[in-house]
């Protein structure tokens, strides 16, 4: 899979699809960096980015009482996780750009596209 936001991600808030698509961004240019510095300071933007992101999205959810806020803080501590061990190889001056792909496309077909879109699916039907 090339690392690539695609509308079809898009569940509907502005603020989390913004997120979503730098998330994409980081994503995209770490799997194409060359030197290692560049992989490094990408991929640690890539966690900030994201612990910060979950962060804002399970406050979010735990605001408005959402139903599912414990497995879906489980699923962003899975991808948070694989995103830290991809993280330690990386500062050990390795990247597996296979295993980046994979948890990019976790993340995009199966993350956003469910986890996240049943939350934005709560909210419209408690309005």
């Amino acid at each position: 899979m090339t690392i690539e936001w695609k509308d079809s991600y898009k569940i509907g808030d502005p603020a989390i699809d913004t997120d979503h698509q730098h998330l994409f961004e980081l994503a995209r240019k770490l799997v194409v960096a060359q030197d290692l510095e560049t992989v490094r300071g990408l991929a640690m933007d890539l966690y900030k980015h994201t612990r910060l992101h979950f962060e804002q999205e399970e406050g979010a959810m735990s605001l408005c009482n959402y139903p599912g806020l414990a497995a879906h803080v489980e699923a962003h501590n899975r991808l948070l996780g694989r995103l830290n061990a991809l993280s330690e190889e990386i500062g050990k001056g390795q990247l597996d750009k296979d295993a980046l792909d994979a948890l990019m496309n976790d993340w995009a077909l199966k993350h956003i596209p469910y986890d996240d879109a049943r939350f934005e699916v709560y909210l419209h039907q408690s309005s």
